[in-house]
């Protein structure tokens, strides 16, 4: 594998830093059997051949490597290979932009190159042929088993429509999505056919029975210019409809969350059209506090402006722009967003809150506690320590704020400070008994102090009193955890299949732990066996197998798969060496051999 990648004059091709020549150990690195590695790889990738949406000479060169690496037989993070592969081809590629490639959309829409940084359309082309492997692989990955590879393999075939006839891409993909079940998946093959279909097909997929692909593809519909009056109101409906985000947010696309996608949208039906959303922009932008808001106000302003500027004087404003231009001036956090400042630069409008305060002939009260959250909001990307100082000075001004608890408890939690972790979620739920972050933050304390009971139960709580969806799918997994740790595996298998069907290596390997502690030893070999071949570097899934084929008598294949966890994380040994479920193998020299520590 990687035969030619020694024989390219590396020094001869350009990354973002200069020279290409630390390519070829960034590509084997996206192969190391160490999970470190590999993700210091990616970020290179991401930082030398895709840097910041921009391709390079090295990207044309490097392209073909990615994709042998995603076809060998049990390649290490597939989807992740996967998502490089669409991004080197396609640039950021999302339901309201891309694919920022030389053929173009199949409507006609072209990009231009970033020729400020060295893009040209022959290179972006040159990457396009390049890529053409990559076709026939994910032509055949739109049937993998993990749903997150499927999903991962549509995105690449929507951006490499130039292959498409030649390998009759679109009756594979029409032929997956009859049976596909997963609603996600089928809306990422939903967007792969708006970008390689007809017109009538898409607009038969906008009547889907999964919410999530009507989204796709009326969002197609709308880049193609054919969104009906009904299209139109559906997307001002979906707005605020939350349940719906949260699937969207599942989709493998670039995307800044699905109110901001439709707002990219709105602007192209036209005034008339967009009207009707207005309302619910002026909502969205007066609680907004993230990098969605400029979508969202660049629709409102079309909207109420149109093409127009804002006026020298405030009096010359209509209501709806009033409206608008006071619920951003309210809006505290927004005013920290500088990309939506420059939205209002470019509309001769003020970019500063004080300034756009004293145009509208208004009154702004500035919170200095909401100054301090927004803080240490940001502060939190930036690791516990950090975190832990920032939420303290939030507490500083008010010993009450809920968030602030439940951020410097945290911060605690990964400070590896449970006394104090403790002492601040006590607090938190004392003044909010119902607070499902609360209630989460008690149940990872109680389970690493072995209060399995209380966890449990915690968790349980959690899962019922947030709103959080992410949150709910850990507190179930960490139920799960609990009860496999209390010795209830029956309770614990059941309640890991009640979250439908395994999507990605975690999955599967939860599931398989889960059905070996319930005496399902086949259906655990299946389920670690899917999850080896997303991760066939991951120890605990190695010893996990082993477990199931011991205890169904299979010796050969537990002791292959002993040796390979060990050969990847020896300090298993006293674990395996202990273990009752290989008690059957106790007595062979080969297992002790495995397990006898080194001298």
């Amino acid at each position: 594998m990687l035969e030619g990648l020694d024989a390219i004059d590396w020094t001869g091709s350009k990354t973002a830093y200069g020279q290409a020549t630390s390519v070829p150990l960034m590509i084997r690195a996206l192969d190391a059997a160490d999970a470190e590695t590999r993700d210091e790889a990616f970020r290179e990738a991401y930082g030398n051949i895709f840097h910041q949406g921009t391709r390079y000479p090295a990207t044309a060169l490097a392209v073909p490597f990615v994709i042998e690496l995603a076809a060998q037989p049990a390649p290490k993070q597939l989807p992740e290979l996967l998502s490089l592969i669409s991004h080197l081809v396609a640039g950021y590629f999302g339901p309201t932009h891309g694919p920022r490639n030389a053929t173009g959309a199949i409507w006609g829409e072209q990009v231009q190159p970033m020729t400020s940084y060295g893009e040209t359309r022959e290179l972006l082309a040159a990457i396009e042929t390049a890529a053409e492997p990559a076709v026939p692989l994910c032509a055949k990955l739109i049937a993998h088993p993990s749903a997150a590879v499927r999903q991962a393999a549509a995105r690449v075939l929507a951006g490499l429509r130039q292959f498409a006839d030649r390998y009759e891409v679109v009756p594979r993909i029409e032929d997956r999505i009859a049976q596909e079940a997963d609603g996600n998946v089928r809306a990422m093959l939903a967007f792969a056919l708006t970008h390689l279909t007809t017109d009538a097909r898409v607009v038969q997929l906008t009547a889907d029975v999964e919410p999530v692909v009507q989204v796709i593809a009326t969002m197609g519909a709308t880049r193609r210019g054919i969104a009906t009056d009904a299209m139109a109101n559906a997307l001002v409906t979906w707005l605020s409809d939350d349940e719906l985000a949260e699937d969207y947010n599942d989709l493998h696309v670039h995307s800044d969350g699905l109110a901001s996608d439709i707002a990219a949208l709105l602007p192209s039906l036209g005034q008339d059209r967009l009207a009707p959303a207005l309302p619910r922009l002026f909502e969205k932008l007066a609680r907004s506090r993230d990098f969605g808001a400029v979508a969202l106000l660049r629709a409102a302003l079309v909207g109420t402006f149109g093409d127009a500027p804002g006026p020298d004087d405030a009096s010359a404003l209509t209501a709806p722009q009033r409206d608008l231009l006071v619920g951003l001036a309210n809006n505290q956090a927004f005013w920290m967003l500088g990309n939506a400042l420059n939205v209002l630069i470019d509309r001769h409008l003020p970019s500063q809150r004080a300034g756009m305060a004293e145009f509208l002939g208004i009154e702004v009260v500035t919170d200095p506690l909401e100054e301090k959250r927004e803080r240490a909001r940001m502060m939190s990307a930036f690791g516990a320590e950090r975190a832990l100082e920032s939420w303290n000075e939030v507490l500083a001004l008010d010993a009450d704020d809920r968030e602030a608890l439940s951020g410097a408890a945290n911060a605690l939690v990964e400070l590896e400070d449970p006394d104090g972790a403790t002492k601040l979620v006590d607090h938190l739920l004392e003044l909010e008994p119902e607070d499902g972050t609360g209630w989460f933050l008690r149940g990872v304390l109680a389970a690493r102090a072995g209060e399995l009971e209380a966890a449990l139960a915690a968790f349980v709580s959690a899962g019922e009193l947030t709103d959080d969806y992410e949150m709910v799918d850990t507190a179930r997994s960490n139920q799960v955890a609990v009860l496999q740790r209390l010795g209830r595996a029956d309770e614990a298998l059941a309640l890991q299949l009640e979250t439908g069907d395994a999507e990605d290596a975690d999955d599967f390997y939860h599931r398989g732990l889960a059905q070996v502690k319930a005496g399902q030893y086949a259906e655990c070999i299946e389920s670690i066996t899917h999850a080896l071949e997303q991760r066939p570097e991951h120890a605990n899934s190695h010893y996990t197998i082993a477990c199931a084929y011991a205890l169904s008598g299979d010796a050969e294949h537990a002791l292959a798969a002993i040796a390979r966890a060990l050969e990847l994380e020896p300090d298993l040994a006293p674990d395996i060496a202990g273990d009752s479920d290989f008690a059957s193998l106790a007595d062979d020299l080969r297992f002790r051999r495995l397990v006898k520590p080194s001298a």
